[in-house]
């Protein structure tokens, strides 16, 4: 079995806020180190600590939401009582940050190990923030050590850091070395948190993080930063767009049979946009992971909704082609989706783009061209498939028989 070591002891520079409990996005660091601990296979989480307040708790809560055991330890006696011999322990630095993005790849490693970098020269005040391992390494914040070995730890003296211990410990008995690229570091994909402005500063960047140069461009504007952050505190914003999310494409169904076909598209509209909020604000980050089922129960309210909308605003004589264009748009776009080829993916995005979708339809209703912009959009989805699809050489000359 593997457990994971967590560590809330370090406090910021001059202050005694835990560097683990700082907020990032709607969460806290070290939740985002619970999700790490996860992706990695560990059964329960072992948490240092020198003092319990709420925000421990908090963190405690968030582990028992994911369905991993939390408990809390202070020393490494307390450690290894509660594992067998033959179990992994997996070291997670204090106030070490990854990119929700980056956690799978940091979190595949199996058997025991230290990943560190190889910075080589330069960067110096950024290699200062992680421990260095020797001339030529610095620890990236992440090793995993077999329990048995823990017997030699455990005559430390009070004032050790446990965590630095151990990871010497595995350093001396030679453990596989995991090297991750600097640059990582360098792009502030993976870190060592010091204080609650580097935390904000992370959040921001992931935020902007897929975004494409224009959208990253938006997220960096003070007004946008600001919006963010007040999402963030507020508890009640992430549960309502997500409720809004799903409820508003079953709402505009209402108001498609009540036959206000633009109120429908608008109200459509808006749903998709309170969803895109949902998943940009929160989805990435922890305290707040969206599961498939809720993405797939929204666009599946969605097609409903926009296939009666079809449906009932064209003339009776032309309602079996309506429902036929309106149902093959979602599958041309999912078949698009899954094709590689030369598209940039942007394109492919705005080509299935429901929100798309439901705008032009929206401008469409009042000159009674809705059921033309739907074969319209299909015949699109079509021929980016078939661009897609494209073969470079239609006939290519036999290899020549080696002589």
């Amino acid at each position: 079995m593997r457990a994971a070591l967590l560590s809330l002891i370090e406090t910021v520079p001059n202050g005694t806020a835990l560097r683990g409990a700082l907020p990032l996005a709607n969460g806290q660091l070290a939740m985002l180190q619970v999700d790490l601990a996860r992706q990695a296979g560990a059964g329960e989480i072992l948490c240092l600590v020198s003092s319990v307040g709420e925000r421990v708790r908090q963190i405690e809560a968030y582990a028992a939401s994911c369905g991993i055991d939390f408990h809390l330890v202070r020393s490494v006696a307390d450690i290894s009582v509660r594992l067998a011999s033959d179990d992994e322990l997996l070291i997670i630095a204090d106030g070490l940050y990854v990119a929700p993005a980056d956690i799978p790849m940091m979190a595949r490693e199996t058997g025991t190990f230290v990943t560190s970098f190889a910075p080589g020269e330069g960067a110096r005040s950024l290699v200062e923030r992680f421990e260095r391992i020797d001339i030529n390494h610095i620890w990236a914040g992440l090793a995993c050590v077999r329990a048995r070995d823990l017997v030699e730890a455990r005559e430390l003296p009070e004032d050790w850091s446990v965590q630095s211990a151990l990871l010497r410990l595995a350093v001396q008995r030679g453990y596989r070395r995991h090297v991750v690229p600097f640059a990582l570091a360098e792009a502030g994909r993976i870190a060592i948190v010091r204080d609650a402005g580097e935390a904000d500063a992370l959040a921001m960047q992931e935020l902007a993080a897929r975004s494409g140069a224009m959208g990253a461009r938006l997220v960096r504007m003070a007004p946008v930063q600001t919006i963010a952050r007040r999402a963030w505190a507020a508890p009640w914003v992430g549960p309502a767009l997500r409720i809004a999310a799903l409820a508003l494409p079953v709402g505009a169904i209402g108001l498609a049979v009540a036959d206000w076909s633009m109120a429908a598209l608008g109200v459509l509209a808006t749903g998709r946009l309170a969803g895109h909020a949902a998943n940009r604000l929160f989805g990435r980050f922890s305290a707040s992971m969206v599961r498939d089922s809720e993405q797939t129960a929204r666009n599946l309210a969605f097609a409903i909704a926009f296939t009666l909308i079809t449906v009932l605003t064209v003339a009776a004589s032309d309602r079996l082609a309506g429902l036929f264009a309106a149902l093959i748009i979602p599958a041309l776009a999912l078949v698009l989706g899954r094709l590689e080829g030369p598209l940039p993916r942007r394109w492919i995005r705005l080509a299935a783009s429901p929100s798309l979708l439901a705008t032009a339809a929206f401008i469409a209703i009042p000159f009674g061209a809705m059921l033309p912009v739907v074969m319209v959009w299909n015949l699109v989805l079509v021929g980016l498939m078939l661009w897609q699809t494209r073969t470079g050489t239609v006939a290519a000359e036999p290899p020549k028989p080696h002589i």
